[in-house]
């Protein structure tokens, strides 16, 4: 099945790539084609509910939460557009269509890897490390020995892409992304990708063993989508009909040596939610940065552990709500007498080792007949039919069906488990006294659901996921999370504002590798910033400074402070400060994949004595070598040291390294 819901994350890690999110949502269809799903008996039949996913919104973007807005688009209209942004990067060279891994080697060196073009003669690729994106099936995987855990097969679909450009002129007045056909002549799910241009694709379930896929010449997939249009003469275009199995698993692991899973070969969602695609593309937004790192001798090897610890919660997470999800879908079908459960029994009972000694034939015939008999009493009719009306209306009163959207788990995940790549908050600094709680805990579903108050307090939420009672999505910049959204202004020296409005999330950039320290303006601006430039010197690890501000007006913006450059914003929302959770002594530090990694929500504490007494000698001597190299900038007192201290070892969880002789 492709593809074609992409959720804000995805569309955040595409806004810094040449202009890939303007162009995706530029070609994504008006939000009025897709906003609701329709539950019906056919395209031009009788409506049993609807639902907008979009209520009170005019738009497919949510300003206050997200730079970008969720879009409509097919996969196979996306990939051009992120080829062109490979090829324009130079990357032609290295993307090849058509050629096979077969086999591979590891060794503590690299990768060799074995590949089969569809022409020419077989030929080997030495690299550092093998990324398995080769999908659910993954050759790769199965090299590796690396077992799926999870429901194999929920339900069996034949998918029907087709398109016709009739369709829309009998749709137009009930347009919908998802059309759920429930009734005695077909159960399809239609799903939209383009309702003015005609392409749609049908899910149809079939029943393997007893069926296959030959089952389902073009000709009857025309018959089954005329009767789920309502509309016996409609021109149809079938252009591939295939099988696909609805799984919900996920890998046992996700690295084995110098090899990665990611993507489909890494985790299978059913289509409830749109997670597949989303969740593949963070998977390698979260293991790119690492890598570059990594071959760019910026950080530690050991950096790539995290990769796992980061990503598998998060798909398993998916695969939870995903099933979740699923199972409000089939509430509706579940009513009108359709249960899907009843007719994968029947199947599994006309498919069964005693019926194979039946005459041949004979079950599939008993399973055409159990059908029929199922679908001649479904629907609303019969004596069941007010009954079954008010089921209907509860379910869709009470909003207990499919859902689109899922900020709260779109955008707030958070990467804080065991070997993650973060520092969780405990102390602000060495020695401080001011102490916040260690990391979220996962709420009763298993997944993480958490806001943080502006004083760095976990505050239980309640998850936001199917049948939860709080879906809203509360961004902090706790440890591990995605840093919130705030749009700013850039400042020049003189305080006067320059540029157009940007996000907090552009301030993260795609094509440097660099860290992000985000500082309270306060008196220990200088201190922050010298903490930079000596990390900098000290372990090679870029780290961009910024300032954000309430206002503009009063002083002079410093540009340089210390030898270190100083960039400042001005937070048009007024909400930067209540989000960053920080006090005006307090930074964030933010890593290249625009997740927080440390957060020190106040150094009000390192001028305790007992920490300056620790620091002091070590002070002393980093003054004498300064003195010869870096006279213009302020000696280095206890405060500053404290600092450093701190924010190396938060850079260090990052990048891995060690370069200089700890206090103890």
């Amino acid at each position: 099945m492709q593809a074609h819901f992409i959720n804000n994350r995805s569309m955040e890690i595409f806004r810094p790539l040449d202009g890939l999110a303007a162009e995706v949502a530029a070609h994504s269809p008006p939000l009025a084609e897709w906003r609701k799903f329709v539950y019906c008996e056919s395209l031009t039949g009788r409506v049993f509910g609807e639902v907008d996913h979009f209520q009170g919104q005019t738009g497919p973007r949510m300003h206050d939460l997200s730079p970008e807005p969720v879009v409509h688009l097919s996969q196979h209209k996306l990939l051009p557009m992120m080829l062109h942004r490979a090829h324009s990067r130079g990357g032609q060279d290295g993307i090849r269509f058509g050629h096979q891994l077969q086999h591979f080697q590891q060794s503590p060196d690299g990768v060799i890897c074995s590949v089969s073009p569809s022409q020419g003669s077989p030929y080997q690729v030495q690299a550092d490390y093998l990324i398995a994106a080769d999908g659910a099936s993954s050759r790769v995987r199965k090299q590796l020995g690396i077992d799926m855990v999870g429901e194999a097969a929920m339900q069996h679909l034949v998918n029907i892409h087709f398109f016709s450009k009739d369709l829309w002129h009998h749709v137009k007045d009930r347009p919908a992304m998802l059309y759920f056909v429930f009734s005695s002549q077909a159960i399809v799910v239609l799903v939209a990708h383009n309702l003015q241009e005609g392409e749609m694709v049908a899910q149809v379930p079939y029943f393997p063993p007893v069926q296959s896929l030959a089952d389902f010449p073009a000709s009857k997939c025309r018959d089954i989508l005329r009767k789920a249009a309502g509309l016996p003469n409609l021109e149809v275009d079938v252009r591939t009909v295939k099988t696909w199995n609805m799984s919900a698993q996920v890998a046992q692991r996700f690295q084995e040596g110098r090899v990665f899973l990611a993507g489909d070969a890494a985790h299978r969602f059913p289509p409830a939610g749109a997670f597949g695609m989303n969740t593949g593309i963070q998977d390698a937004h979260n293991l790119a940065w690492k890598l570059a790192a990594v071959l760019n001798n910026t950080a530690s090897p050991k950096l790539l552990d995290s990769y796992q610890a980061e990503r598998k919660p998060v798909a398993q997470a998916n695969t939870d709500l995903s099933v979740a999800n699923w199972h409000e879908a089939v509430k509706v079908p579940k009513v009108l007498g359709l249960d899907p459960r009843a007719a994968n029994l029947l199947n599994a009972v006309v498919g069964s080792g005693p019926m194979s000694l039946l005459p041949k034939g004979f079950g599939r015939a008993a399973l055409d007949f159990g059908l029929a008999a199922g679908l001649s009493v479904s629907g609303l009719y019969g004596p069941l039919k007010q009954w079954r009306q008010h089921q209907l209306s509860s379910i869709f009163a009470s909003g207990q069906t499919l859902r689109l959207q899922f900020p709260k788990e779109d955008l707030g995940f958070v990467y804080n488990t065991p070997g993650a790549a973060i520092c969780p908050e405990t102390d602000t600094v060495p020695g401080a006294s001011h102490r916040v709680a260690a990391q979220p805990q996962p709420d009763s579903a298993g997944a993480d659901a958490t806001a943080v108050n502006t004083k760095g307090r976990v505050q239980k939420a309640t998850r936001g996921s199917v049948g939860g009672s709080d879906r809203r999505y509360r961004p902090s910049c706790f440890p591990g999370s995605r840093l919130p959204h705030c749009t700013l202004r850039q400042l020049n020296t003189d305080g006067s504002l320059s540029g157009a409005e940007i996000s907090t999330l552009d301030l993260v950039s795609a094509d440097i590798w660099r860290l992000l320290l985000l500082i309270r303006p306060g008196p220990l601006v200088d201190a922050w910033l010298e903490a930079a430039c000596t990390l900098q010197a000290e372990l090679g690890c870029p780290i961009r400074a910024v300032s954000i501000v309430a206002s503009h007006h009063g002083a002079a913006i410093p540009s340089r402070t210390n030898g270190q450059a100083l960039e400042t914003f001005l937070d048009v929302d007024k909400s930067w400060f209540d989000l960053s959770g920080v006090s005006e002594k307090g930074a964030v530090l933010v890593r290249p994949d625009g997740h927080v990694l440390w957060r020190c929500v106040d150094a009000a504490d390192v001028d305790s004595e007992q920490y300056q007494e620790k620091v002091a000698a070590r002070v002393h001597v980093l003054n004498a070598a300064r003195e010869a190299t870096r006279s213009s900038l302020v000696p280095i007192t206890p405060d500053v040291q404290c600092i450093i201290t701190s924010l190396r070892s938060a850079v260090q969880t990052c990048v891995g390294k060690s370069t200089y002789q700890s206090i103890s």
